[in-house]
């Protein structure tokens, strides 16, 4: 009888699973692995076909699976061979599912490993444009992506993505003319083509884009989203809501829960039912202020209404006696719903029951600051009590943001601004770059960033500034929700709700300052400036 080595053992287990026609026989290549154990315990592509099964007997299971043991044995054979390249991407796959910030940094440590490898590059730059806000450290993974394989038409739309997200349009036009001229079907570059479209105003061509995505796949989430989008900036709340629903709802259920409770629509309403509901957060604060107004409306029609609002949120929302007799927790409360729905969904919800009308922001009892013991440094709450002329100013939002680069104004852009005979209370949670630094040359600006540790502390400077001047973050829609007076900078073309006017419809008290020239800031910030002084004269 002729003994096999068992590197020739392993050459065949590595062949059958590589093979199209053997790869999913996996009862085989376990009894393969297993045979190569008996002589090699340390066999890096045995351990591979055993953790691989694990992995497969995992997903059959109906619900519970659990991929700790798998993940155990990918980690083990990376230790025993750091250049085993499938159990990294093994891995990535399975942390995609589970755990983002450990799919983040396995490919970090895979890139590191195999620093030209397409696909591990592809992951990596995706997760940085859209995920973790390296935006610019994502786009050069792209363009090595390309330089790798120039043919492939996904290289060329993810690199187009890349420069939209970091607003470098012309390079991102030509990057999809390369992809389509590779594939015309390739889809994200057809959004792509959308988007590079709508941010430069050519609404037609870019809905004609976007219909063109549908096509293709008529369930595209990125086409319905940015469909509804555009629906909605033009002014066309009623359709543009409905449009709005099929966005991406699946991410929030997984992350919160609630798919057990089923969904409401607006078939399901009955006045005066008395049911109970239960409304899920969903995307990002300033959502969350904004969109809690209509809370009231659905509570009023006759439902026992629970939110499940982000724990940040909950003091601040206990300000409002509008909310008083609605249930208000960070997390889905005990208890049979008989429907549950999102934020974010109940403008379309509430359509006819609020007339079609935009409702007024909630009305705040700012009493009941009063009563919270807040932690302010003495020196803060000193500043906010003289009788300068106090600016609440945001020029930067949250990185991660996947439009942060439309709501990011370059700080030097405001050095003029902090010359005025004012104190200026920088009210944001994010720094970029050497922004902190260079802050440091005004003696009147005063940097609140380390005290604002929940929402009511920012309410705590809203109530004392006399002017707010903030980018489209979530100061804005707390701002406007206080009642302050408030300007928004805001780009050539805004996020929906601030709509394509002079003046916009979800708070009375939020002033726009739009550029009139993409990627130009100038318009807004001279405008700025007019108001100040104006103020310091009338104050003076």
């Amino acid at each position: 009888m002729k003994i096999r080595s068992v590197e020739v053992l392993e050459k065949e287990l590595k062949q059958f699973l590589s093979n199209p026609e053997t790869t999913n026989n996996l009862t085989n290549a376990v009894s393969k692995a297993k045979e190569i154990l008996e002589i090699k315990k340390d066999s890096s592509f045995a351990n591979y076909a055993l953790a691989l099964n694990d992995v497969v007997n995992e997903k059959s299971k109906k619900s519970g699976a659990d991929f700790s043991k798998s993940i155990e044995n990918f980690e083990n054979i990376i230790k025993i061979d750091p250049n085993f390249l499938e159990a990294y991407l093994m891995l990535v796959k399975i942390y995609r599912k589970t755990d983002r910030e450990k799919e983040y940094n396995t490919l970090i440590k895979a890139n590191k490993q195999f620093p030209d490898h397409y696909l591990i590059m592809f992951e990596l730059a995706n997760l940085m444009c859209f995920k973790t806000g390296e935006k610019e450290q994502g786009l050069e993974l792209f363009a090595k992506c390309v330089q790798k394989l120039p043919v492939v038409d996904a290289a060329w739309a993810g690199l187009g993505s890349a420069y939209l997200i970091n607003r470098e349009f012309e390079m991102a036009l030509k990057s999809f003319e390369t992809c389509l001229a590779i594939n015309p079907e390739n889809l994200t570059s057809v959004l792509g083509m959308g988007v590079y479209n709508y941010e430069h105003g050519n609404f037609e061509k870019a809905e004609e884009y976007y219909k063109q995505a549908l096509k293709i796949n008529k369930d595209s989430f990125w086409g319905n989203f940015n469909l509804g989008l555009l629906t909605l900036l033009k002014g066309d709340y009623e359709n543009g809501l409905e449009i709005y629903e099929k966005r991406d709802k699946d991410t929030y259920l997984n992350a919160y829960g609630g798919r057990a409770v089923p969904e409401m629509n607006k078939s399901h309403l009955i006045e005066n039912s008395n049911q109970k509901i239960v409304v899920l957060r969903e995307q990002g604060f300033g959502d969350d202020v904004m969109y809690s107004r209509y809370l009231k409306p659905l509570k009023d029609f006759g439902y026992q209404v629970s939110y499940a609002c982000p724990p940040e949120l909950k003091e601040f929302f206990k300000l409002f006696p509008d909310l008083d007799d609605i249930e208000v927790t960070n997390r889905i409360p005990n208890g049979v719903f008989r429907y549950r729905t999102f934020l974010l969904s109940l403008p379309w919800l509430t359509w006819n029951i609020v007339k079609g009308k935009i409702t007024e922001p909630l009305k705040i009892d700012l009493n009941r600051l009063d009563e919270k013991k807040l932690e302010i440094p003495n020196k803060l709450k000193k500043l906010t009590k003289s009788k300068k002329l106090k600016i609440g100013l945001a020029w930067s939002g949250r990185p991660t943001h996947i439009r942060d680069k439309n709501r990011n104004i370059p700080i030097e852009m405001l050095k003029d601004i902090f010359k005025f005979d004012a104190d200026f209370f920088v009210i944001q949670k994010f720094y970029k770059g050497n922004d902190k630094e260079y802050l440091k040359q005004f003696k009147n600006v005063h940097d609140c960033s380390d005290h604002l540790k929940d929402f009511l502390h920012t309410t705590y400077y809203l109530k004392n500034l006399d002017i707010i001047f903030t980018v489209d973050t979530s100061l804005v829609h707390m701002s406007g929700t206080v009642g302050k007076e408030t300007y928004l900078f805001l780009p050539m073309v805004p996020d929906f709700r601030w709509g394509l006017k002079k003046h916009q419809d979800w708070y009375p008290s939020v002033k726009l300052l739009r550029q009139n020239a993409l990627n130009d800031w100038s318009q807004p910030i001279n405008e700025c400036k007019k108001i100040i002084e104006k103020k310091l004269s009338s104050s003076s």
